[in-house]
């Protein structure tokens, strides 16, 4: 009688344990004490690929919709345009600092969101398993706000140099409405910008993707601007069929 008293007590705690960790799991699945802050949990956001290393999973113009979770858990749509679901999904995130970060452990890749100071969606980097930093998404700005980034530059241009390519007109054009008169026969209205990008902050550019992006192939330009006046720009590249490269061209001014 004694034994079966004993192993009726080591079921009942058990069982006291196994409650306890679902509990536990049912009102934080992440299985921390962090949350994602109020303004970006249930958000759900189209972004592009604006950066691509070598080897990296993800081609420049790529666009995936994540989805933060209010539970912790991301979601990513690798291909919105399919309608068939989300290809990845991870359950919990771990905060480093100010970053939350994803670990798709069976996919092989880290998805680190980090956040502007007014806890808005900055980007999100994704590393290897080794953190080695391959990608970069940035949220779609729908209407493209940075288009002033583009209009703060109107004037005309004479061209210094070309580095690259061939350009016959020595002169670039940009509208007071933000449309970019390259070269003869290069000219684009604003009405043809699929996404604007802002990385001032990072590469002292500003990127301008053209219809039908991120459709492939697409025209981009790479403004390059000063360093102390982003209303200056010094260098830009024109890809006509990018991502291609056989016939970019880059003029300095």
């Amino acid at each position: 009688m004694a034994k079966k008293k004993r192993l009726l007590f080591v079921l009942v705690g058990f069982a006291l344990l196994g409650c306890s960790k679902d509990d536990k799991d049912a009102n934080n699945p992440t299985g921390n004490n962090d949350t994602l802050p109020a303004g970006i949990a249930g958000q759900v956001v189209n972004m592009a690929c604006t950066f691509a290393n070598t080897g990296a999973p993800y081609v420049v113009g790529d666009e995936a919709r994540f989805t933060f979770s209010s539970s912790g858990a991301l979601f990513i749509d690798t291909d919105p345009a399919a309608s068939n679901g989300d290809e990845i999904q991870v359950k919990s995130f771990t905060k480093v600092n100010n970053e939350y970060i994803w670990s798709d452990v069976a996919g092989g890749y880290k998805y680190v969101l980090s956040l502007s100071p007014d806890n808005s969606i900055n980007e999100v980097n994704v590393l290897d398993q080794s953190n080695a930093f391959l990608n970069q998404f940035e949220p779609v700005q729908q209407g493209s706000p940075e288009l002033a980034l583009i209009k703060a530059m109107a004037g005309t241009y004479t061209v210094s140099a070309v580095s690259r390519g061939i350009h016959s007109r020595m002169r670039v054009t940009i509208g007071a409405d933000g449309s970019i008169d390259f070269d003869t026969n290069d000219a684009y209205a604003p009405d043809t910008y699929a996404l604007v990008t802002d990385r001032l902050n990072v590469l002292d550019q500003v990127f301008v993707d053209i219809d039908p992006y991120p459709t492939e192939p697409y025209a981009r330009f790479e403004i390059t601007v000063d360093a102390n006046d982003p209303s200056i720009p010094v260098e830009i590249t024109y890809t006509p069929d990018y991502p291609g490269v056989g016939n970019r061209v880059t003029v300095s001014l």
